[in-house]
């Protein structure tokens, strides 16, 4: 079973770097995977999308420890002037990611896009 996998992207226009793309999750996201994910995260950001969406749809356990994959790709969005939208987390990633405080840091992006 795949854990990552590129869901779409939109492009603005001829050879441009997509306008939004949209990674979807599925799985456990822990200790275990949580680097290897995040490297790839910050790959996709590198390659300049204005917006990077992570949907976590599939992922059935966020643990504290995974969440560093959510915080490395938060540190490059800033780096690289991407936007970072993280989306349909169940309510146990959504309380781990406010436990661990990644919801106020992405709420602080959001507050510095405005």
């Amino acid at each position: 079973m795949r854990f990552f996998r590129l869901r779409r992207s939109s492009r603005t226009g001829g050879r441009s770097a997509p306008a939004h793309r949209v990674v979807r999750l599925r799985g456990t996201l822990d200790a275990r995977n949580a680097e290897a994910t995040g490297r790839r995260l910050v790959r996709l950001i590198n390659a300049g999308p204005g917006v990077l969406e992570v949907d976590l749809t599939g992922v059935e356990y966020l643990s504290p420890d995974g969440c560093e994959t959510l915080f490395m790709a938060l540190r490059a969005a800033r780096a690289h002037g991407t936007k970072l939208i993280v989306t349909h987390a169940n309510t146990q990633a959504r309380s781990v990611m406010h436990q661990i405080g990644f919801s106020r840091a992405l709420s602080a992006q959001a507050a510095d896009d405005r």
